[in-house]
């Protein structure tokens, strides 16, 4: 294929016939438009602010990520922290007898 210049722009039309299809004819239009040679567009700067953006947004749902696992750890750990409190407050009470009422450890009355 050549060349194309501005003055090649314009309706093409081409004719066929075909005798094996008892003289068929067939038309083909085509509208040929000229223009200028393109010239390839630089994307770096949309590459740079959608990698930016792409990055933030990776960024904060990392930190989010993050924080509910922190959040996560610590629940659990309060959690421990408060069944240790209550089991060993109820060992102590049983183990130095202070299940009982203060009426029981009173020495009896002498009558």
């Amino acid at each position: 294929m050549g060349s194309v210049d501005f003055d090649d722009a314009g309706k093409y039309t081409c004719h066929v016939r075909n005798p094996k299809e008892m003289n068929a004819e067939h038309n083909a239009t085509i509208i040929l438009k000229v223009v200028q040679e393109m010239v390839p567009v630089d994307n770096t700067l949309t590459r740079i602010i959608l990698g930016a953006v792409g990055g933030l947004v990776g960024l904060l749902i990392l930190i989010l990520v993050i924080k509910k696992i922190v959040l996560l750890i610590l629940k659990k750990s309060q959690e421990k922290k408060k069944e240790c409190l209550v089991s060993s407050s109820g060992i102590d009470n049983t183990e130095n007898g202070l299940a009982g009422s203060k009426a029981e450890q009173k020495a009896p009355p002498k009558a």
